[in-house]
């Protein structure tokens, strides 16, 4: 009986400690995965402020890197205008070269990563992309092949991780004056409007650049298109006149219309460094205008307050500057508020 009594004591103290025993464990396993999720949440919080903090530096870095270069630009002489945009263009790309023309014939004014002087010089009919680059003047993205952009080209550039070739004429005075052609070039691999905008922007200061040292001579410039100029009474409705051409204008007046153009690619190239993600967000909704919509109200008040208020055959440079450089001419990607042109 003693014994029997015995042995059920010790089953209920075997049996409470069994049960102890699990019971401290499971609250010891929640304890532990608590403390590990409370470790992680912790780690990812701050690796999202340290990541911010980076983008933030990076971004800074950038615009600083891009202010030295444009200030460069502003006090370079003519002839080194192109050799300063090489240079500077060679932080986003492998390989650069910079072309000038005359008679159809292409050659090397400057180069980075590229042996300028092995580079020989060819003909613009080898190089469609050239040639509708330059018709265009607008920039073009093509495959670094021969069959592209020339023998020689593909050639110098080789074979690189990125097969394509970036090429950016240089304009001044609706001429294009020369061509920044860019292999490698090196930033997200998902999207060639982040790649390749510091390189566009750094072109067209060198555009503007040139055209305000008098370069090409007003004799060179091209004919502005006769639809593109327009009457603008201030205070009075808006209304189409007869068209006039380029060279029909007063110097003050084309003086005026191309400080317009340098003004409209200068803001719309500050809309896609400064905004780039609000940008591709605004594409991907079919509504830049909307993403957008401060920014370029801001440009154009300034626009119709400096240019079109002050000339009677000024054009809206920057709606067309805005739909080449946001909208890739797709009026539909601007969004149903977007208000249009401003004449």
């Amino acid at each position: 009986m003693h014994e029997g009594a015995a042995l059920t004591w010790r089953e209920v103290v075997d049996k409470y400690h069994s049960a102890l025993v699990d019971e401290l464990s499971v609250r010891l396993d929640a304890d532990v995965r608590e403390a590990v999720s409370h470790a992680l949440e912790a780690e990812r919080s701050e690796a999202s402020v340290r990541l911010r903090l980076e983008c933030d530096d990076a971004r800074r870095s950038q615009v600083e890197s891009l202010n030295q270069v444009l200030r460069r630009l502003r006090a370079a002489s003519e002839e080194h205008v192109l050799e300063l945009a090489a240079e500077s263009c060679a932080s986003y790309a492998e390989k650069v070269v910079v072309l000038v023309f005359e008679n159809n014939q292409a050659s090397c004014a400057a180069s980075a990563g590229v042996d300028a002087n092995a580079l020989p010089m060819f003909s613009t009919d080898s190089a469609p992309a050239i040639v509708a680059a330059i018709d265009s003047r607008d920039p073009v993205v093509a495959l670094a092949t021969e069959a592209e952009i020339s023998p020689a080209l593909a050639e110098a550039f080789g074979p690189e991780r990125d097969p394509k070739a970036y090429l950016f004429p240089v304009v001044a005075r609706h001429t294009v004056v020369a061509m920044l052609i860019a292999s490698g070039v090196a930033s997200s691999p998902n999207d060639s409007a982040a790649r390749s905008a510091p390189i566009e922007l750094l072109c067209e200061a060198a555009g503007m650049k040139l055209e305000a040292s008098g370069y090409p001579p007003a004799g060179l410039a091209q004919q502005a298109t006769a639809a593109d100029l327009v009457q603008l009474t201030p205070g009075a409705p808006v209304v189409r006149t007869v068209p006039r051409a380029w060279d029909d204008l007063s110097a003050d007046d084309q003086k005026l219309h191309l400080q317009a153009q340098r003004m409209a690619r200068v803001r719309v190239a500050e809309m896609r460094l400064y905004h780039e993600g609000e940008l591709r967000s605004g594409i991907a909704a079919g509504d830049i205008y909307g993403a957008l919509q401060k920014a370029i109200d801001t440009a154009r008040d300034q626009f119709l307050q400096s240019f079109l208020s002050k000339s009677p055959t000024m054009v809206d440079y920057l709606h067309l500057e805005i739909l080449r450089g946001l909208a890739h001419d797709d009026d539909r990607l601007m969004g149903p508020n977007y208000p249009g042109p401003l004449v």
